[in-house]
C-alpha cells in the first residue's frame, strides 16, 4: 500500500487502508470496523463508496484503527477535511496543509499563471514549441493554432509563457519548452480553471464542422447506469486518461497538439418521474 500523503481521496485511502489490515493482521469485516469505531457498519460502508462523507467524529478514531503516527494523523485529518470542502477556497486552504506536511511548499497561482489557464491557445503554443523549432515567425505560429490566432495573441502568450518560465530560448535563439508547468494542485477547483474547460468544450464542438472526420474523433453514447456506480466509472475514466498520458511522455517525432475531453454528465433522472408515478 502506497503511503497516506501520495492519497488526495480520503475514500480511496480507507479502502486501500482496509485492504491492507485484512492482508496483514487477520480477517476483518466493515462491521468489526465499524463496531471498533463506534460507527454504522453501513454508513461506513457507505462512505468507503463514496456515496456519503465521514463524519469528523470518526476521523480520529480512524487514525487510531489504523494505527497511524502523529503526522499520518495529521496529513489524514486534512485530507478529509479537503474531500469535504464545499467552497474552493476552503478547499485549497486543506490542500496547501497537505502539501506542507508532505514537505512541499504549494505555489499559490499568481495573476500570470491564472492568465495562463483563461486562454486555450496558450496550452496549443506550448506544445507547439515543444515539438518544432519556432524562433520569431509569429504569424505562423498564430496560424498553427486552431482555430487559428492574432499575431498579437501569439506574442501575448508567448510573453507570458516566457514570465511562468515556461519556456526559454536556447543558445540558437529558438524557444524551447522548460520542464516547469503550473498546476492547480490535485482537486483544486478554481475559476480559470473552469473557464479553460468551458473553452476547449466549445472547441471541440467547434471540431465538428472544423475538421475531417479522419483530424478527430467525437462519438455520444446514451446509456443509462445506477447512481451506485458513478464513483467507479469516473475511476475507469482517470484510468484512461492516465494511458494516454503516458503514450504522450513516451511518444517521439510527434506534429500535431490534440485536446482530449472527456464528458460525462447526466440528462436525465428517472428517479424523479418514478417518484411522481408512486
Amino acid at each position: 500500500m502506497k503511503p497516506i500523503f501520495e492519497y488526495t481521496d480520503y475514500r480511496e485511502w480507507i479502502r486501500d487502508a482496509f485492504d491492507d489490515f485484512k492482508q496483514r493482521k487477520t480477517v476483518i469485516s466493515w462491521r468489526y470496523m465499524a463496531m471498533k469505531l463506534g460507527a454504522d457498519p453501513g454508513n461506513l460502508l457507505r462512505v468507503s463508496q463514496g456515496k456519503i462523507h465521514l463524519t469528523l467524529s470518526l476521523v480520529k478514531p480512524m487514525a487510531e484503527f489504523f494505527e497511524l503516527d502523529e503526522k499520518e494523523t495529521a496529513y489524514w485529518t486534512e485530507l478529509v477535511c479537503f474531500g469535504r470542502a464545499k467552497t474552493d477556497a476552503e478547499a485549497l486552504n486543506h490542500y496547501e496543509k497537505m502539501q506542507i506536511l508532505k514537505g512541499i511548499p504549494l505555489k499559490r497561482l499568481a495573476k500570470k499563471e491564472l492568465e495562463f489557464y483563461r486562454h486555450w491557445y496558450c496550452n496549443s503554443i506550448r506544445s507547439i514549441i515543444g515539438i518544432c523549432r519556432f524562433k520569431d515567425d509569429y504569424e505562423g505560429l498564430a496560424e498553427s493554432c486552431t482555430p487559428p490566432i492574432t499575431v498579437e495573441e501569439a506574442k501575448s502568450a508567448v510573453k507570458l509563457l516566457y514570465d511562468l518560465n515556461m519556456i526559454s530560448k536556447d543558445r540558437d535563439g529558438y524557444w524551447k519548452v522548460n520542464d516547469t508547468f503550473v498546476s492547480t494542485g490535485g482537486n483544486w477547483r478554481s475559476e480559470a480553471v473552469r473557464t479553460f474547460q468551458k473553452e476547449t468544450i466549445r472547441l471541440a464542438g467547434e471540431s465538428l464542422e472544423r475538421h475531417a472526420p479522419p483530424l478527430r474523433d467525437i462519438s455520444t453514447v446514451t446509456m443509462t447506469f445506477n447512481m451506485d456506480d458513478i464513483a467507479l466509472i469516473r475511476e475507469k475514466i482517470k484510468e484512461f486518461r492516465s494511458e494516454l498520458l503516458r503514450m504522450s511522455q513516451e511518444g517521439n517525432g510527434d506534429d500535431t497538439v490534440f485536446q482530449l475531453n472527456v464528458q460525462l454528465f447526466p440528462i436525465g433522472f428517472a428517479k424523479k418521474l418514478q417518484e411522481k408515478a408512486k
